[in-house]
């Protein structure tokens, strides 16, 4: 036998095996990145999920009034919107879960035609060298017909280092089996977890089902009386001017102080306390569409959190009590200073603070308001940074 000759097969195998050695790390690479995702979808849906069940809480105690009924719809809307959130969360599992198998069985493919070329050019070296040992009758004649003592030392040496290839070959070839195996059954497990995935979004879907047609019966029974809903939208507009000029002569009075405590409020951004717990946004941040009334835009300086009646409300940040104030249709309001950042707490019961005072995260400052007639009360929460009003919802935690 040559040392041309193994040199060559040695050479053709060993890039196959790097071949495959280096699909599978990036095999392996995208399946982890994969599984991220859908661990990540799962957390948010888990976020969603939350919503839905503490708006399914707020919703067992039902009122008979023209007011709880606005309040309920509203609850039902922020409902929906979860619910629509936990579909599309659960869409794009399945899409992901589908771009894993397709990538799986290309991968199984390309394995399949390298493990099948490798074993092909390790039966040929096999062959080959057989009819090279069998025309020298046996390894030792291959060593021993040597013209001198250094060929039939670098033979015997190259013979070893064959034996050892040999041996080296067979394992990569039940090594790249295995994975091959291993990704059949990855897939397998994928497939299962579609099917569980796309039940749970048929069961969403009927859910959402069942939530619409109870958001109907709401609408009807509030379109009765659209004169009241305008008023109920002037006197919320109302309020809200009032709280806002409040709010701009607070910042205009700490405009002119320039000692008033410095605040890492920013560097909190997204990962705030709420101020109550269990509550559901049912106003969103900005401009939107009347929930009843078709073509009516109402607009909101902050978010509208909805809670069980007496909830506690807490401080979202360390700061001083700028202003402890009494609002018309927004009851008692508290204005929080965090350096040049506010945060608003309006419609309470009760206050638990004073101005000037220092605050604590999650210190309470008091408790949100609700009528002797409602199941559930309303907080409204806005965040400024100086005279500019910003989405509470970038600021709270997810």
């Amino acid at each position: 036998m040559e040392a041309a000759y193994i040199l060559k097969y040695h050479q053709h195998i060993k890039l196959k095996v790097y071949k495959i050695a280096l699909g599978l790390i990036f095999i392996c690479a995208v399946l982890g990145a994969q599984t991220q995702d859908i661990e990540s979808l799962k957390n948010k849906r888990q976020q969603y999920e939350q919503e839905i069940s503490n708006a399914k809480k707020l919703l067992v105690k039902k009122g008979n009034t023209r007011q709880s009924f606005l309040e309920e719809l509203a609850v039902v809307n922020a409902q929906i919107k979860a619910q629509n959130k936990v579909i599309a969360s659960f869409k794009e599992q399945i899409d992901i879960s589908n771009e894993v198998i397709k990538k799986n069985k290309a991968s199984i493919e390309t394995l399949t035609k390298e493990l099948k070329a490798l074993k092909e050019s390790y039966h040929k070296l096999i062959v080959e060298t057989n009819k090279q040992v069998n025309s020298n009758y046996n390894e030792f004649m291959i060593v021993f017909s040597a013209k001198s003592f250094s060929e039939a030392y670098r033979r015997f040496n190259l013979m070893k280092q064959y034996a050892s290839y040999r041996k080296k070959q067979g394992l990569v070839l039940m090594d790249t089996k295995t994975e091959l195996d291993s990704i059949v059954v990855e897939n397998e497990k994928v497939l299962q977890r579609n099917r569980m995935a796309y039940e749970s979004l048929l069961k969403e879907i009927e859910d959402l089902k069942n939530t619409v047609s109870k958001k109907s019966l709401y609408v009807q029974n509030l379109k009765k009386d659209e004169k009241w809903l305008k008023r109920e939208i002037a006197k919320k507009e109302k309020a809200s001017k009032e709280l806002e000029l409040v709010i701009e002569r607070a910042i205009a009075k700490a405009s002119k102080e320039t000692n008033y405590a410095f605040s890492n409020f920013l560097s909190a951004k997204g990962n705030l306390i709420w101020p109550v717990d269990n509550g559901v946004v049912t106003s969103q941040f900005g401009e939107h569409n009347h929930a009843v009334l078709k073509g009516v835009k109402v607009k909101n300086n902050g978010i509208d959190i909805t809670a069980a009646k007496e909830s506690t409300v807490k401080s979202v940040y360390e700061g001083t009590v700028s202003r402890v104030i009494a609002i018309p249709g927004y009851n008692k309001a508290v204005i929080v200073r965090h350096g040049k950042f506010l945060t608003v707490y309006a419609n309470l019961a009760t206050v638990n603070v004073k101005s000037g005072q220092l605050v604590k995260s999650k210190q309470s400052i008091g408790q949100v308001f609700a009528g002797s007639k409602d199941k559930n009360g309303i907080l409204h929460f806005e965040i400024w940074e100086e005279n500019k009003k910003t989405n509470p919802l970038e600021w709270l935690k997810k």
